[in-house]
C-alpha cells in the first residue's frame, strides 16, 4: 500500500470530521501505529479543516449579543450591569454578511413547480397514453390474425349435394 495514495483518499479528513466507518477507523489507528508521519499529516490536516471552518464563518448578528446578555441579566441579576452597544458605536466591519429575514407565519400551502417539470409530467401523460392505444391496436390485430389462421387451418367441409327426387 502506497501511504501517499492512503493520505489522499481522504480517508484522514473522514476520522477527523467523523464520517469514516468503523473499518477505516481502525485501519487508520494501525496505520498511525505503523506510521509515525500519519500523525504529522493529521495534525496538518486538521489545521486545514480548522482554518478553512474560520474562514468561511458568518458571525451572528451584533444585536444578538445584546438579547442574550439582557436575558442573562434578567435571570440572574447579581448587581453588575451589560452595557448595550447601539449599532453606531459597534466596530466598524466591511465585510458584514447580510442576513434574510423571513417573515414569521404560516405555510400558505402552495407548491410552486417548475414550468418544465410540468412539462416533463405531460410528456410522460402522453406517452403512457400512446403505448395504452398501441397495445389495444396490436391486441386486436393479433386476434383478427389469430381468427384467419384458424379459418385457414380448418378443412373446410364439402358442400353436401343434396339429390332432389323427381
Amino acid at each position: 500500500m502506497n501511504l501517499r495514495d492512503y493520505i489522499d483518499s481522504g480517508v484522514i479528513e473522514r476520522f477527523l470530521l467523523g464520517l469514516a466507518t468503523t473499518e477505516q477507523e481502525q485501519e487508520l489507528a494501525y496505520l498511525r501505529q505503523q506510521f509515525p508521519i500519519l500523525e504529522q499529516e493529521i495534525a496538518a490536516v486538521e489545521l486545514k479543516i480548522e482554518r478553512k471552518l474560520l474562514e468561511e464563518a458568518v458571525d451572528p448578528p451584533y444585536a444578538l449579543k445584546d438579547e442574550v446578555m439582557q436575558s442573562i441579566h434578567r435571570n440572574y441579576s447579581g448587581g453588575k450591569h451589560y452595557r448595550t452597544y447601539s449599532t453606531k458605536t459597534r466596530p466598524p466591519r466591511n465585510d458584514e454578511p447580510e442576513y434574510i429575514h423571513v417573515k414569521p407565519g404560516g405555510w400558505n400551502r402552495r407548491i410552486e413547480v417548475s414550468i418544465w417539470w410540468r412539462c416533463a409530467f405531460i410528456a410522460v401523460c402522453v406517452l403512457a397514453m400512446s403505448l395504452a392505444a398501441s397495445t389495444w391496436y396490436f391486441h386486436q390485430r393479433t386476434e383478427k390474425l389469430e381468427d384467419i389462421l384458424i379459418r385457414l387451418k380448418t378443412p373446410a367441409i364439402p358442400a353436401v349435394q343434396s339429390v332432389i327426387p323427381g
